[in-house]
């Protein structure tokens, strides 16, 4: 309901584009937005740059990345929104997508936006699956992290896989409306790709195709494109709750308990209370996944509760960033 309560689709944000060839002679599109309002725009040097990684099929112009586009433009900030391999219209040059824990791309991305801006500071924000690559990134390249961006938010995280997969086969909503829609975007996303991806020989495509489930799909498509002996061991390695202790800048997370993707008590509740720990969870009864509307019948309009969180942070980043550092 979330996404349909925001930005319209025939609402585009006029984003200048910039085409990122990468190591391997894939492609993806880089967006930007800058602020409009000359009122809220810090000097070069003083200016928030909002590095955004939208969830598993979303690009650019879904309306909920818009909404926080405009959200992050609002408070003076300039937005990039990386879109992954074969999205946001760009077509897929090789046969590799992407997935929920490797991250070459998005070091490639980051190196590329220090170059374009080396005295900056940088906020990464990750929703949903961009939120799992981001925690990857920050986990597995702790100082690299630390040297590239000040803070980081995850909104929707799967924080276990494992426990997401399971709620997603839960009757009625999660299994029949949520878990079909997933996996049927993404069979779209293969069948669009097809001509390119079937240059690989580690699937079996009228196995992909024929996916019901989001298990399914990464069990005969994304396991075996990304190298992993099975779906459960991709899993495993998606999981990052046990492991935000390796974050070594400070991290805001927003979760509902209510999210079909990860039910409340598998949230790291107990490991951001840890002391020393670098991580601010934000759990709220109600959200769903990527929803956070407000209102008990929600009006259309670009900002609910979600947009109000990030922009808050945004200003107190831009105010108080000093008391952050660590």
């Amino acid at each position: 309901m979330g996404l349909f309560q925001r930005i319209s689709d025939s609402q585009l944000l006029p984003y200048t584009r910039e085409i990122v060839t990468l190591h391997d002679g894939g492609e993806l599109a880089l967006d930007c937005l800058e602020p409009t309002d000359p009122r809220t725009t810090a000097e070069n040097d003083d200016r928030l740059i909002i590095f955004l990684l939208p969830g598993l099929t979303s690009c650019s112009q879904t309306s909920y990345v818009k909404s926080l586009v405009l959200a992050v433009t609002k408070v003076g900030a300039t937005a990039y929104v990386l879109n992954n391999r074969g999205l946001g219209g760009v077509a897929l040059k090789t046969p590799r997508t992407y997935c929920a824990t490797k991250y070459e791309d998005v070091m490639e991305v980051i190196a590329h936006l220090k170059q374009k801006h080396p005295k900056e500071k940088m906020i990464a924000i990750g929703t949903s699956l961009g939120g799992m690559v981001l925690s990857q990134y920050l986990i597995g390249h702790p100082v690299e992290a630390k040297e590239n961006f000040f803070a980081a938010m995850m909104i929707s995280i799967c924080w276990d896989p494992l426990a997401g997969t399971r709620s997603l086969e839960t009757p009625f909503v999660n299994k029949y409306i949520v878990n079909y829609t997933l996996t049927s975007n993404l069979t779209e996303l293969a069948v669009k790709h097809r001509d390119v991806l079937q240059r690989r020989d580690c699937w079996d495509f009228d196995k992909v195709l024929s996916s019901k489930t989001l298990r399914e799909f990464d069990t005969n498509f994304t396991a075996p494109q990304f190298g992993y002996a099975d779906v459960l061991d991709y899993y495993k390695d998606g999981m990052v709750a046990k492991r935000v202790h390796h974050f070594s800048i400070p991290v805001f997370a927003l979760n509902a308990v209510d999210d079909p993707l990860i039910p409340g008590d598998y949230l790291p509740m107990k490991e951001a209370e840890l002391e020393g720990s670098n991580l601010a969870l934000i759990v709220t009864e109600r959200g769903g996944h990527l929803g956070f509307l407000e209102g008990v019948l929600p009006v259309k309009k670009p900002f609910h509760y979600m947009e109000r969180v990030v922009m808050d942070i945004l200003v107190a980043v831009q105010s108080h960033g000093d008391d952050l550092k660590i």
